[in-house]
């Protein structure tokens, strides 16, 4: 029964946000870059309706992004207060997103149309934007106590 836990746990983890593997995160995460620091570049407003603090700009931006998740280019498009992963032909997870800080937010999936996930509607996702170095976004993620970091990379 543990391992089963385990092992759903992790395949939510690598699902929903994807884990980058290459060294070259770490690589870029350790850097000693004068482009280190967040830098805010929208105007955006997002009401956290535990709060109703209001956010009048966030590290991302509305639209488009990619991170990879196994090898797969996974998209998600960030509108309207939605953020929305397309995972293939017809797959698609959309969640809402309300941002409690500049750099955090928090996903609450409303809707799935994907075959065989462990989780479903209602689960709740938090990240924190702890890096921009360029169109590079690099996340810190916690689902349910299970944490993890990794990359976005703003195509459009």
């Amino acid at each position: 029964m543990k391992n089963t836990t385990i092992k759903t746990t992790t395949f939510i983890a690598l699902l929903f946000l994807g884990i980058n593997i290459s060294n070259a995160q770490d690589i870029a995460m350790n850097s000693n870059d004068a482009n280190n620091n967040l830098t805010f570049t929208k105007t955006t407003i997002s009401i956290d309706p535990e709060d109703k603090k209001v956010i009048k700009e966030t590290v991302l931006e509305e639209g488009r992004y990619t991170y990879n998740n196994k090898g797969k280019e996974v998209v998600v498009e960030i509108k309207d207060g939605y953020y929305t992963e397309y995972h293939g032909k017809d797959e698609f997870i959309k969640a809402s997103i309300s941002w409690s800080s500049e750099n955090n937010y928090k996903l609450v999936v409303t809707e799935i149309h994907k075959e065989n996930l462990p989780f479903k509607e209602g689960t709740v996702m938090e990240t924190e934007i702890i890096k921009v170095k360029g169109n590079k976004f690099y996340y810190e993620s916690n689902l349910e106590g299970l944490t993890w970091s990794g990359k976005f990379l703003k195509i459009d």
